[in-house]
């Protein structure tokens, strides 16, 4: 069984690291989780017997593209639902995928069904292709006997989460595009403009005006230091990265993604979403609270919100409901927490998650869709001070340098 090391939180925020045996990376964060820590990272254990060569050029299988996995799921479930045997479904299915991730990963699951393993159990073989909440999600179809119709709703919720990333990216390309070309523009006026004033001005003996003297800095920089400079703005992001790797700074960083300006809001509704959504496959799966608490805090993405799901889960061990925790949660909305202890007093759990997925689905998609007109004047004012400070470092020293004029006249 091939060993694995990993790096978690513990109750008391501290870094915990070890090795474990297990018979892959979801057995792996399942041991984790039952220890009661929130896994950071789970990688393969180097073989010391293995050469350098041999583990420089060892390649990581690829990851399948949602939209294959997606398209995947709804056929499967289609020939499921039709009683197709499943080694004969899927292998017409792993002919017809482009995805070569997929395609391999489907032949290798083909194999090993034959070979006598469960479904579920070949499919956590392939990390990178099947997730954790599609492995579990699978297992508990297949003990339930509904596999089609949780593949069906696990199928929309992949989808809802691709829709949601597409609308991010498409409301994010605007500002990026105004970034860039301010960008463009203070690198061509403190290159090859304002050090024309500069030489101006050095032929007067006179100073140039702040906003100046500071595109002359940023101009030097780039072109006498850019060995520097460049080195520098990829350091402060490997330096962030760094940060945020650290379970104090994971901590603070998935914190305060909920109190950011403007995308703070949409990223709990969308995390909300996630929540409801994952919550409520698992359960109508069939799949015990416990675990799926523990599958949830897993997949989640968040660790504080993972934090939060321990309490709930500890509540829930505990012989209290679900809603408890929520309620008395602040990153859960308060209508979050409501809802869920509705359906477990009137036993109609599955039905308010369904209407969670809908309105937490319709709130995303509005805020997304909302995204672009709400950062357009955050990013109007951005343009107007750089354009203003721009300005100021080239009218500046025209007007200045007509007095100078004067003055030697």
């Amino acid at each position: 069984m091939p060993k694995y090391i990993y790096k978690a939180i513990d109750a008391n925020e501290k870094t915990v690291k070890g090795e474990l045996e297990a018979a892959n990376e979801l057995d792996a964060s399942t041991q984790i989780a039952k220890l009661g820590y929130i896994p950071l990272s789970i990688g393969f254990k180097p073989d010391k017997s293995a050469s350098l060569f041999s583990r420089f050029t060892r390649k990581k299988p690829r990851k399948a593209s949602t939209k294959s996995l997606i398209i995947f799921t709804r056929q499967f479930a289609t020939i499921v639902k039709a009683a197709v045997p499943v080694i004969e479904g899927m292998g017409v299915l792993a002919e017809q995928s482009e995805d070569l991730s997929l395609k391999d990963a489907l032949r290798s699951i083909i194999h090993d069904v034959q070979e006598g393993e469960k479904l579920s159990e070949a499919m956590s073989k392939h990390p990178r292709v099947f997730s954790e909440l599609y492995v579990n999600t699978v297992l508990a179809g297949e003990a339930g006997g509904v596999l089609d119709k949780v593949l069906m709703r696990l199928a929309d919720v992949m989808e809802e989460e691709e829709e949601t990333r597409t609308n991010i990216k498409s409301a994010m390309r605007y500002p990026i595009m105004v970034v860039f070309a301010l960008i463009i523009a203070v690198f061509i006026l403190s290159v090859l403009v304002i050090p024309q004033f500069a030489k101006i001005y050095a032929g007067f003996g006179s100073s140039l005006p702040l906003p100046t003297q500071i595109m002359v800095l940023i101009g030097k920089s780039v072109k006498n230091y850019w060995y520097i400079t460049f080195p520098s703005f990829f350091g402060v992001f490997y330096l962030f990265k760094i940060i945020i790797s650290t379970p104090r700074g994971r901590i603070w960083w998935d914190g305060l993604k909920f109190r950011m300006i403007i995308v703070g809001s949409i990223y709990n509704k969308i995390v909300m979403l996630r929540f409801s959504s994952m919550l409520n496959v698992l359960y109508q799966a069939g799949l015990p609270i416990l675990k799926i608490m523990d599958i949830v805090k897993i997949t989640i993405g968040n660790i504080v919100l993972a934090r939060e799901i321990e309490a709930v889960k500890k509540d829930v061990a505990d012989g209290k409901g679900i809603s408890g925790s929520v309620l008395g949660s602040k990153f859960f909305p308060r209508l979050v927490g409501y809802m869920i202890s509705i359906g477990e007093k009137t036993g109609s759990l599955p039905l308010m998650l369904d209407s969670l997925c809908d309105y937490y689905s319709l709130e995303v998609r509005t805020a997304l869709r909302n995204l672009t007109s709400l950062i357009e004047p955050l990013m109007t004012l951005v343009l107007g001070v750089v354009v203003a400070f721009m300005a100021l470092a080239i009218f500046l020293p025209m007007w200045n340098l007509m007095q100078v004029v004067k003055n030697a006249g």
